[in-house]
């Protein structure tokens, strides 16, 4: 009896402490991801302004050169502006962010950010464009430092958390 209660306890407390942890790893995967988009714009503002590249060269050039899990989100645009000739890049950015908003963690601000350059892109002179992708890309700093410091915060109250709660139903059940 008493060894199926080890296992009883043992099957509830080890989901409820992976259920808190995987909460918490949001807030360091919204880090990473806020930081690996600054990395993804920064190689695109070269490739526009600097290389003057066509955005669909330098959308894939993003992809490639960049290799971050963020990255990925430059090629699924093009392939949908390539497949979608009506769509214009502000579109294809905001459906792409929609489709994977739970997968990066970005939040509105975040995603706001992203967008109003997107309305930019090909659209303005290179210095327009320039001034747009430092505005862009300090924002998303600051958005980044402010996802550090929430990190710090809540990823350690939700690990806590997930342990707790598997202790109090272990405690409430036996």
């Amino acid at each position: 009896m008493f060894f199926i209660k080890i296992i009883a306890c043992g099957m509830i407390f080890i989901p409820s402490a992976a259920i808190g942890i995987m909460m918490g790893k949001r807030f360091t995967n919204r880090v990473n991801n806020i930081t690996s988009i600054i990395n993804c714009l920064l190689v695109l503002e070269t490739e526009i302004i600097h290389l003057s590249n066509p955005i669909n060269l330098a959308f894939e050039n993003v992809d490639e050169r960049t290799n971050n899990k963020v990255s990925n989100i430059f090629s699924n645009i093009i392939e949908k502006l390539n497949s979608n000739r009506d769509m214009n890049l502000y579109s294809a950015f905001k459906n792409e962010l929609i489709l994977t908003r739970s997968k990066y963690n970005f939040t509105k601000e975040d995603e706001e950010i992203i967008l109003s350059l997107a309305k930019v892109i090909g659209v303005t002179d290179k210095d327009e464009q320039g001034k747009h992708f430092s505005t862009a890309i300090q924002q998303l700093k600051i958005q980044r430092d402010q996802a550090i410091e929430q990190s710090k915060k809540n990823e350690n109250l939700y690990k806590k958390l997930g342990i707790v709660f598997g202790l109090l139903l272990i405690l409430i059940l036996i």
